[in-house]
């Protein structure tokens, strides 16, 4: 066999070689697909990351999952982690079933050569959108789609008081930290803040500044409630995906005093 041949024969073979690897790669279940969560009916998104892992038990593939939905960027700390122990998978039509009775979303698509597409869904909502999830490369966000923000973060806007007992200063800065932590059901996210309450311009140093004892933050509807340390004030209402937060305030001794109107800040 003249050299010529030997190293076309010999190149063919790698080629071979190359695409039966390559096949293998894209259809093997286990790793990390990188997903795009879309809103339905809005132009909202996030991101996830969704874990698959397998054993084989008896003969028989088992599939468990990861999955972390993120609030923010790809680097964001804030984000809900959700454990599957049994992830279907129906090897004829490929469709798999991320859900269960014990966490708050589902994801049900189909996989194909390292990708995944479907509905998601939360037990807040119902039915949130479609995802699309790929291993080799990230999916194109929606055109002109705006991501779902995180809520850490600094917020000011204005306080309207309407109640006549009640003359709370009108300028207001709120800050919010969030941070992961382990529980006995998993790791869970817990939020601490402040608020700020300007006597003067907002670059003066007359302000009263009183942390939250209590943050609470459902992050598929977005109603948050905050309550003070200190003069039993409590903030009630929608922080939206785009960081606007309407809401009311409260008062432990006279009931609604004011409404609330403010805005992520850089």
């Amino acid at each position: 066999m003249s050299f010529f041949r030997k190293l076309l024969f010999g190149f063919f073979f790698l080629q071979i070689s190359f695409n039966s690897l390559s096949y293998a790669q894209d259809d093997q279940v286990a790793g990390l697909y990188k997903a795009v969560l879309k809103h339905e009916g809005t132009n909202f998104y996030q991101f996830a990351k969704i874990t698959l892992r397998t054993i084989n038990v008896g003969g028989q593939i088992k599939i468990s999952a990861n999955v972390r939905v993120l609030f923010g960027d790809w680097d964001s700390n804030e984000y809900l982690t959700y454990e599957f122990d049994d992830v279907p998978l129906n090897i004829l039509t490929r469709q798999i079933s991320i859900k269960n009775e014990v966490n708050d979303i589902s994801m049900v698509g189909f996989l194909r050569s390292g990708t995944m597409d479907g509905e998601w869904s939360s037990t807040m909502v119902g039915r949130v959108g479609t995802f699309e999830a790929a291993k080799a490369e990230v999916p194109e966000a929606p055109t002109n789609g705006i991501l779902v923000s995180a809520l850490s973060g600094f917020y000011r806007g204005t306080l309207t008081n309407t109640n006549p007992q009640s003359n709370l200063p009108e300028r207001i800065t709120m800050s919010f930290v969030t941070t992961q932590e382990n529980t006995p059901d998993g790791p869970a996210l817990r939020i601490t803040g402040n608020a700020r309450f300007y006597l003067g311009d907002f670059d003066s140093l007359e302000y009263i500044e009183t942390p939250f004892t209590s943050v609470q933050f459902n992050f598929y509807n977005r109603y948050l409630t905050a309550k003070t340390q200190d003069y039993g004030i409590t903030f009630k209402g929608v922080m939206n995906h785009d960081g606007q937060f309407q809401g009311v305030v409260l008062s432990d001794g006279l009931g609604e005093v004011g409404k609330v109107s403010i805005a992520a800040y850089p």
